[in-house]
């Protein structure tokens, strides 16, 4: 059976392109490219989001390339998740004020719980920091 990621493309791409910057400040998203073996023209337009999402920025010149403009310790796995795709959920259905299965019994017992999953599932995306990934760091449950 073929595995199937959680994280989407851009998500990935965003989170290894953040641990390399906080490890090798100021290269250019070309150079980022090519050492995440990514497409060009996909990691720019992944670096213009977490440029808009505060948590890069460009410097042009002589001096320039892409910086954190955030500490590790401040970006959280949800932060970089949510600035690229929006919410975290695990189904659309628990972000409905009446699922189909409610419209159609009067209750939903799946419902509920997706909203549980969700609160989990956000909470532990939350605790995991950028500064967590990298090499040396310790993470306590």
């Amino acid at each position: 059976m073929p595995v199937r990621s959680l994280l989407r493309r851009e998500e990935s791409y965003a989170l290894h392109a953040l641990l390399l910057l906080s490890e090798e400040p100021g290269l250019s998203a070309a150079e980022i490219a090519a050492k995440l073996k990514a497409p060009p023209a996909f990691m720019a337009k992944v670096l213009s989001k977490l440029a808009k999402a505060g948590l890069v920025e460009s410097r042009m010149g002589r001096a320039g390339g892409v910086w954190l403009k955030v500490p590790p310790e401040e970006i959280t796995l949800l932060r970089v998740m949510e600035s690229l795709s929006g919410p975290v959920v695990i189904d659309l259905c628990a972000t409905l004020k009446r699922c189909p299965t409610e419209e159609r019994r009067g209750f939903c017992y799946l419902k509920p719980n997706l909203v549980r999953m969700d609160q989990e599932i956000r909470k532990t995306l939350a605790g995991f920091t950028l500064k967590d990934l990298l090499p040396g760091a310790t993470k306590t449950a």
